[in-house]
């Protein structure tokens, strides 16, 4: 094998002759090339070359677009970003500007801002210059129809969420007498309800049809337990009770010393669940102070309401709570004394003036009756020959006079209680009265003579069906 180092070896020689024959091929294309070229050949090698141009000027022009294109884009988002810095620095000095002013003002006149939002927010109770009494975040005319809407067995959720929208509608607001149980399960929606100005009446805890029957130590703790629920949900006491069925007892007077509340429509909503049928049993029977009796746990009873409560609007009612119904009728309430209370009708001003006139007359005879018997006694002084029978006799007959007068006044007065109170009409009789509070051995233990259909319909609190 030959050596590559050594100069005259064989390898070298051969890598030699190959470089000068690589060389030669080289020199002849050359040569080859430099012949003269066709018009043909001339013509496509300009083509060549002008297409070859064209393209780069087309790739430079696309890269100088996308500079410009780029460049463009970085100045708008600078603009942008001084803007933004712009309205940042503008909103904190804006921000820091209110708070110096809100606590030079806080430091300087808090009582300032009290009054002022006093001003703004009326308070319940509030009478303006229209005469409009305000309550319940609402102004009432005292001179105008009202009536309550009251709905019992709740809460729930969707069906109070309907009935409290559509009294918002009108400005309206009701009484929603509640189950203690319900109320644990629900405690927001009780909370919703007292927010949006409506009232909670205590309804018992579990809605025990028979509660009347079962003791004062555990009619006082179905009561209790739905008050400490209610005020746990929304930091309000109910003030006013209605009795699951309605049903009273001896027992029910003892442990409830909150007022009663009855009704004057009952609307068997629960028996019916027909929409139609409910809406007809109010509106044909509805008067100025009723108290409507339906269930918040139906949405037969919701779509009911969304064609009452705007048409009793239409009619001229106010539709408001059972204690403004009472405040504005000017009624005394109490409890504990065997009433149920089913509604209060406008104070009639006739009957009023009636008395008034009666009590005139009977003060006028009175007075003339006097004066006849002083005219008497004086002529008979003046008789100085009058015997003693005549003067006994006329002193009987003084007596007699006196005696008459006196009876015809009580008797008109009697007469005149008993119109108003026929008048009136809202108590629902208690088993006590008459002879039942004379011989309590022999009174009923219960009494559901008032409304036998909504007892034997009572619904069970824990079904919401």
């Amino acid at each position: 094998m030959a050596d590559k180092r050594k100069l005259g070896s064989g390898e070298k020689k051969f890598r030699d002759r190959s470089q000068n024959h690589q060389s030669s091929n080289r020199v002849q294309n050359k040569v080859k090339r430099k012949r003269p070229l066709t018009e043909e050949e001339k013509r496509l090698l300009m083509r060549k070359r002008a297409k070859l141009k064209r393209q780069k000027e087309a790739r430079k022009a696309r890269i100088i677009f996308a500079f410009v294109v780029l460049f463009t884009l970085f100045m708008v988002f600078q603009v942008f970003a001084m803007a933004f810095r712009f309205l940042e620095k503008r909103r904190e000095a804006q921000k820091g500007e209110l708070e110096t002013v809100v606590e030079s003002s806080m430091e300087t006149s808090p009582e300032t801002e009290e009054e002022s939002t006093e001003e703004t927010t009326p308070e319940n109770g509030e009478t303006n210059a229209e005469g409009l009494v305000f309550s319940g975040g609402r102004y009432i005319d005292p001179e105008k129809p009202m009536v309550a809407l009251t709905f019992d067995d709740g809460p729930d959720v969707q069906v109070d969420g309907i009935l409290m929208d559509e009294l918002e509608k009108v400005n309206g607001r009701a009484t929603f007498f509640v189950v203690g149980q319900r109320v644990e399960k629900f405690p927001e929606d009780i909370k919703n309800t007292v927010e949006r100005g409506h009232e909670i009446g205590n309804h018992s805890y579990d809605h025990d049809i028979h509660l009347s029957k079962k003791g004062v130590d555990y009619i006082r703790n179905e009561f209790d337990k739905t008050d400490a629920a209610v005020e746990k949900a929304s930091g309000v006491k109910p003030a006013l009770v209605r009795l699951p069925g309605g049903n009273y007892s001896n027992d029910v007077k003892t442990a409830v010393q909150k007022p009663l509340i009855f009704w004057t429509i009952d609307t068997e909503d629960w028996r019916s669940r027909d929409a139609e049928k409910t809406k007809n049993t109010i509106l044909s029977n509805i008067k100025d102070g009723d108290i409507v009796l339906m269930h918040a746990l139906y949405l037969s009873t919701a779509e009911a309401c969304k064609t009452v409560i705007p048409e009793l609007n239409a009619r001229g009612y106010q539709l408001v709570t059972v204690s403004e119904l009472i405040h504005f009728r000017g009624q005394d309430v109490a409890g504990g004394n065997g009433i149920q209370y089913k509604n209060f009708p406008p104070v009639a001003k006739e009957t009023v003036a009636s008395s008034v006139s009666s009590e005139n007359l009977q003060s006028t005879t009175v007075t003339e009756s006097s004066r006849s018997s002083t005219v008497e006694s004086t002529a008979s002084t003046k008789k100085k020959s009058s015997t003693n029978t005549s003067e006994s006799s006329s002193t009987k007959t003084k007596s007699a006079d006196t005696k008459t007068t006196k009876k015809s006044s009580t008797e008109s007065s009697k007469k005149a209680s008993k119109e108003t109170t026929k008048e009136n009409g809202n108590v629902v009789d208690s088993p006590d009265s008459s002879a039942e509070s004379r011989n309590p051995e022999k009174a009923p233990v219960e009494t559901s003579a008032q409304a036998p259909a909504n007892i034997a319909g009572a619904i069970d609190a824990d079904d919401p069906n």
